[in-house]
């Protein structure tokens, strides 16, 4: 409907999540509400502000956001549906002047008349230019359909605007937010990266793309990314920035998933060959550098072909999973331990001599020695046989390591099995 500006034009924020009645048919009432039935562009010189809502979300909603929008003084029908007599004297005691039901259109028509006849206030003539004060409420009401959390900040960095989806997902009310700055709202640690973008930002201008991490409602923490731009004043000065929030942790914790899974072996969780060997090179070189020592271990279950043919394949695998938890549980964070195939692991020792990986191996050989896998078809108690060497420096460092060890496995299966060569020198 496109009608000239009346004199005394009424404006009608609809902030109802259940609709029952319908809107007032008054022709000086306009909906700002985006897609809404009777919207009309005649929202110039408006002198009140009719709102409609159906219970105490909706009344926070509009004190919190939409009221602080309107100048000192300006005036707030509340329209309830359904009419309830409670909310009803929250909203007189508070911002509203006056209250009545959603489907009351004597009510209405006569509230619409004595605020005709009424003298405007000055202060509300003067605080916002004609139509400005539709157009603030109808783009608030906008934004706030929106799914992804939007916000705006001031050239000091402040919050002055959110929509309802960035309150939602900081768990914080509007008032809770603008005015306050990241300090206010966020962990400090997190807070301090946000704020050295903020600046960054708004000295350079233009848009800005970035991922971090923010806490969510419930307290836990979020991957996202933040889309920003900065607005200018009419001097061409950098006068604020808006950004939106784009949630990303699903995909994150895909992407760590996937990384995981491709780093290590799919049965025991342990590296799988190809990691252990990008790991590897970094400590010979890391190794070469400092000057340090290095110890590659390589492990063997033992008798492993007659649990896999006496036993069944899945008391292999059994043994196989129960072999690296176990291995696992008494090496160091930076002990690097693969499969490197079938029943053959490989560990890598920083910062260990010789003497040092023979404790370390015989501490996970004695444990292995405890592990009994039992199967309808009987039971094996697991053991183990490793051969050591030390890494030298240089390019083919691990290759001759690897050779050493192997000679050492074949040593302590020779010598029956269930040992670690070469043993330590005696005297």
């Amino acid at each position: 409907m496109d009608t000239p500006s009346s004199p005394s034009h009424f404006l009608l924020l609809d902030l109802r999540h259940n609709k029952i009645a319908a809107l007032p048919a008054h022709p000086d009432i306009s909906v700002v509400n985006p897609k809404s039935a009777g919207e009309c562009d005649a929202t110039a010189g408006a002198i009140a502000v009719f709102v409609a809502m159906d219970g105490e979300s909706a009344y926070r909603e509009w004190s919190q956001r939409f009221h602080p929008m309107c100048p000192v003084n300006f005036p707030h029908i509340v329209l309830l549906d359904p009419y309830d007599p409670q909310l009803a004297r929250h909203a007189l005691q508070h911002h509203a002047e006056d209250c009545c039901a959603m489907d009351d259109n004597e009510r209405i028509a006569l509230i619409v008349e004595r605020l005709r006849r009424r003298n405007r206030p000055a202060c509300c003539q003067e605080a916002i230019p004609s139509g400005t004060l539709a157009h603030l409420l109808r783009l608030q009401a906008t934004v706030d359909t929106l799914p992804i959390p939007v916000f705006i900040k001031d050239r000091e960095r402040r919050y002055i605007a959110c929509n309802k989806a960035f309150e939602q997902y900081l768990g914080l009310a509007a008032a809770e937010i603008v005015g306050k700055t990241v300090f206010d709202i966020a962990p400090e640690e997190m807070a301090r990266v946000y704020e050295k973008a903020d600046i960054e930002h708004l000295q350079r201008g233009g848009t800005q793309t970035y991922e971090t991490r923010v806490r969510y409602a419930d307290g836990s923490v979020r991957d996202v990314i933040f889309h920003k731009a900065v607005f200018r004043d009419a001097e061409g000065n950098a006068d604020g920035i808006v950004g939106a929030m784009l949630d990303i942790s699903e995909r994150k914790a895909l992407e760590r998933r996937l990384e995981v899974l491709a780093a290590t072996d799919f049965l025991t969780g342990a590296y799988n060959l190809r990691t252990f060997y990008e790991l590897a090179h970094h400590e010979v070189a890391r190794m070469t550098r400092q000057q340090g020592e290095l110890t590659l271990v390589v492990i063997d279950l033992d008798h492993f072909k007659e649990i896999n043919d006496n036993l069944g394949h899945a008391a292999g695998d059994e043994a196989l999973k129960r072999f690296v938890q176990v291995a696992q549980e008494n090496l160091r964070e930076q002990d690097i331990f693969a499969r490197a195939g079938g029943d053959e692991f490989r560990l890598l020792l920083p910062d260990t001599p010789l003497p040092g990986a023979y404790l370390v191996a015989e501490r996970i050989r004695e444990a292995i020695n405890r592990i009994v896998i039992v199967t309808p078809r009987g039971e094996a108690r697991l053991s183990v046989s490793c051969g050591m060497a030390a890494c030298p420096s240089g390019d083919a460092s691990l290759d001759i390591a690897a050779m050493l060890a192997d000679d050492a496995l074949y040593q302590a299966k020779a010598a029956g099995r269930n040992c670690v060569f070469p043993p330590p020198l005696l005297g």
